[in-house]
């Protein structure tokens, strides 16, 4: 099976861009580690690496938008196992088939996503929401009419600042019940089958599961998604674990998600856990590290330190916390952390967010019992050096939940034992078929 080559989330706030240039041919052998092309953004050029040993093709086209998470190139182990032209053209007319039969009999208007105009690419969707754009009647550049950012660009030149809407980004407190919101969500990889739905934990974003997949073999769909006030999500502070369970379940029934496999951390874990229970989005298997839940204690000091930080100083020694090694803490993981919280907003936010689930620093939800009712297969990851929640907390796991339990292991085990969390990950999926 051949190891795909992603597009990367390089910057927080873009969920699409360009290839700059390739650095190896159609057909070269790479190693793991070896660069493989250069992306390139206002602020800086990130070379990204390669995750395996063999020899890669399929190369995507260079200065062409891609949406991250999108399929650039494959890495096969012999050279023989790299498909022809004719095969690639082949299986390329049966997957365009396959769509048009699948668009026609699910989802007949699935383009027409955004007040009834093509779907844009994201990036030029959120420039249109920063911007307060109405794109209604836009037909795009793209493929099929898709819009593009230069479609987006050329608009708003067409347009007076006064005839803009105010940005859909605008802070509200709370919200009331019983509402739901679209929360930010990224695909790491599309395709055919079951999905993989990831939810991160408290002051996290998607792109914390980008050192677990990015190394792996798998062809299954897989979906990150941002919970409020986090990430590139509205700052819309929920009510309750269900009140978060339904925006997630918004946002998965508004990307064709209405049944999946759910992996999740921490805080993340226990959303997934009332999730499974509500059968809005039919969940298959739990597969959950470190969840948040199973007692009312938390490290205190964690979550005042991470609500209040803004520089470097100040962040590392608790995000260092969070795993058994500090050194796993790099410069590029601080850095992306400080980028989700450079604004006064976003900053409040958060702590608005921990202020609802964790009064007076205590977890004031407990899952014990949402976990004890669902008939699925659930595993739980724990390190036993957490330091943010005592493993001790799984003493009283009802007995139809399997749990792991890892030495020299932190609050992270997805982060910091990838490839042994991934392999849970992927036998929990197994288990579905």
């Amino acid at each position: 099976m051949p190891v795909s080559v992603v597009f990367p989330k390089f910057n927080l706030e873009r969920t699409s861009g360009e290839i700059a240039s390739w650095s190896v041919s159609d057909g070269d052998y790479v190693s793991e580690g070896d660069e493989l092309f250069v992306v390139e953004d206002d602020k800086a050029a990130v070379e990204v690496e390669s995750t395996a040993t063999g020899f890669i093709s399929g190369l995507a086209e260079v200065e062409t938008e891609i949406d991250v998470g999108t399929v650039v190139a494959q890495i096969y182990d012999t050279k023989e196992e790299i498909p022809t032209a004719s095969e690639l053209s082949v299986a390329s007319q049966t997957n365009q088939s396959d769509q048009g039969k699948a668009a026609a009999s699910v989802q007949p208007d699935a383009v027409q996503r955004v007040s009834g105009t093509v779907n844009p690419t994201p990036l030029a969707r959120s420039i249109a929401r920063k911007k307060g754009l109405s794109l209604d009647g836009l037909v795009g550049s793209g493929p099929r009419g898709r819009i593009q950012k230069r479609d987006v660009l050329a608009r708003l030149e067409q347009v007076n600042e006064s005839d803009l809407a105010p940005s859909s980004g605008t802070r509200q407190a709370s919200r009331s019940p019983g509402t739901a919101t679209i929360l930010n969500s990224i695909w790491f990889q599309k395709g055919e089958g079951l999905p993989v739905v990831l939810v991160h934990g408290f002051a996290g974003d998607s792109t914390s599961w980008s050192r677990m997949l990015y190394g792996a073999r798998y062809t299954w769909p897989a979906i990150a998604v941002d919970l409020p006030c986090h990430g590139l999500s509205p700052l819309q502070v929920p009510s309750s674990l269900d009140s978060c369970a339904a925006d997630i379940e918004e946002t998965l029934i508004n990307q064709g998600v209405t049944e999946a496999v759910i992996a999740a951390h921490s805080l993340g874990g226990a959303v997934a856990a009332r999730l499974a229970t509500r059968g809005i989005v039919r969940v298959h298997a739990l597969c959950l590290y470190a969840p948040a839940g199973l007692s009312p204690e938390i490290n205190p000091g964690f979550l005042s330190g991470m609500r209040r930080a803004r520089s470097k100083e100040s962040i590392l020694p608790w995000l260092q916390t969070l795993v058994h090694e500090p050194e796993l803490i790099t410069e590029a993981f601080w850095e992306r952390v400080l980028a989700a919280r450079d604004t006064d907003q976003k900053l409040e936010g958060l702590d608005q967010f921990a202020s609802q689930f964790f009064p007076d620093e205590t977890q004031r939800f407990n899952i014990l019992g949402d976990l004890a009712d669902l008939k699925i297969p659930v595993r739980i990851i724990f390190g036993r050096q957490d330091r943010i929640l005592d493993a001790n907390c799984t003493r009283d796991l009802p007995g139809n939940v399997a749990l792991h339990l890892w030495d020299q292991c932190g609050h992270m085990p997805h982060f910091e034992h990838q490839k042994l969390a991934f392999q849970v990950l992927e036998e929990v999926r197994r288990s579905c078929r």
